[in-house]
């Protein structure tokens, strides 16, 4: 596995890992690879500096060990088509993200207590989103107020 550092053509920073440059290289010119923050596909290396050894270094240290690095969190190898049906679904999640966050109030941890205020009509009805817990999704679900849970992806992913 190698890691690279990689920016988009907006200027977003992130890292990617790689089975080597060719499956680097692969991905970027198949469009597969894209900025975790915006969606674009215009992503290329950073510039990163070696990890040079001086002759000072060199003499007094060992030579470093190949690290163990087991894959990231999640990662899969997909076939082709597979990738990009995934890559399409993680851009319409993040312009789902976007337009929820555009369009609707974080209410945060009191999802439920505000949820309750708009069916009751305790308060004006608008959209919202937050964080319930399974115990007050089941209370809403059993007092017949609908909610929907929506995986929310990070912008690292």
């Amino acid at each position: 596995m190698i890691k690279y550092q990689l920016i988009c053509e907006e200027d977003h920073e992130f890292e990617g890992w790689f089975g080597d440059s060719a499956a680097f290289e692969s991905q970027q010119e198949s469009g597969l690879l894209t900025c975790p923050s915006c969606g674009t596909a215009g992503v290329r290396r950073a510039l990163m500096a070696p990890n040079l050894a001086s002759p000072k270094t060199r003499k007094s240290a060992p030579p470093p060990e190949a690290p163990n690095v087991p894959a990231p969190p999640n990662a899969a190898a997909l076939p082709e088509e597979a990738a990009r049906r995934m890559h399409a679904l993680m851009s319409e999640m993040r312009a789902l993200q976007s337009k929820i966050k555009d369009e609707c109030r974080d209410v945060g941890d009191e999802f439920a207590e505000e949820a309750r205020k708009i069916h009751y009509g305790e308060v004006e009805a608008e959209g919202i989103y937050g964080k319930a817990t399974e115990e007050e999704r089941e209370a809403l679900d059993e007092e017949g107020i609908t909610v929907m849970d929506i995986p929310w992806l990070s912008k690292d992913n």
